[in-house]
């Protein structure tokens, strides 16, 4: 394991700051991550389903995800961002989860502490101690779960799941919506409805916002051209995206890749 294949821990207001999209718009990763809420209410979206959040709970989200969060009233926690590494034992699916006893609030907390710690050093075995706190991080969740099976999505519920994942991944491929809906064998209509019922956009608004992420890391993290990285994510023209992308947030692409 590399040292940037480490996982990452910090507060909960520091990722916030150093996120290069908004907390509140669709996104997903390449990597799992862990939040743990302690204090604060707010709400999070995951595969096209809202849920509140509140104190002593943990999210996790895996790769390829679509998500999005708001939090209020001074919120505080921790945020792991986990490694890719299949052999972690981390869980496959969301999981958003009320850790109502003092002893999970204790164990969770003591993991990622220890985990912060031991990513502080560079020591012989920090490569073993990292995996093994990061698979009981796993174990955590896996026994957190077994008090909340999962129960049957309906029609709707695995459309909008799906929908979710085809964006998450497909996002690049400079498909319209319509394009979208046909593979999942309905009409635009009928998803742009489910969505909005579910998350109060509209299907349209939650494949730009991640269009607009995948934007955004293609301007911080490498140097293509902003016309190349419009073409690859299908806009018509520069100037066409260049309008979508300070509509979003606030910058021309240009001045955007200047923050980091």
């Amino acid at each position: 394991m590399t040292r940037q294949n480490l996982p990452q821990v910090e507060t909960l207001a520091t990722h916030q700051r150093s996120e290069a999209w908004r907390t509140d718009a669709a996104q997903s990763l390449d990597h799992p991550i862990l939040f743990w809420i302690t204090r604060g209410q707010g709400r999070i979206m995951v595969d096209c389903r809202m849920r509140g959040i509140g104190p002593n709970t943990a999210i996790f989200i895996p790769p390829h995800t679509l998500f999005s969060y708001e939090m209020f009233a001074s919120p505080q926690g921790m945020v792991v961002s986990l490694p890719r590494n299949e052999t972690s034992g981390l869980p496959r699916r969301p999981a958003l989860l009320k850790a109502s006893s003092v002893q999970m609030q204790s164990e969770i907390t003591g993991l990622i502490d220890a985990l912060s710690r031991e990513l502080g050093e560079l020591r012989t075995g920090q490569r073993r101690a990292v995996m093994a706190y990061v698979m009981m991080l796993g174990v955590w969740i896996d026994r957190a779960l077994t008090g909340q099976p999962q129960g049957e999505l309906g029609k709707s519920e695995r459309v909008l799941q799906k929908f979710s994942h085809v964006v998450s991944i497909g996002h690049r491929d400079g498909k319209s919506l319509g394009e979208f809906a046909a593979d999942l064998q309905v009409t635009p209509t009928h998803l742009t409805r489910l969505t909005q019922n579910a998350v109060g956009k509209p299907a349209s608004t939650l494949l730009q916002e991640r269009v607009i992420q995948a934007a955004c890391e293609a301007l911080l993290h490498t140097d293509r051209p902003v016309q190349d990285i419009a073409e690859k994510l299908g806009f018509s023209s520069p100037a066409y995206f260049t309008r979508a992308f300070q509509a979003h947030t606030g910058k021309s692409p240009s001045a955007f890749r200047k923050t980091r």
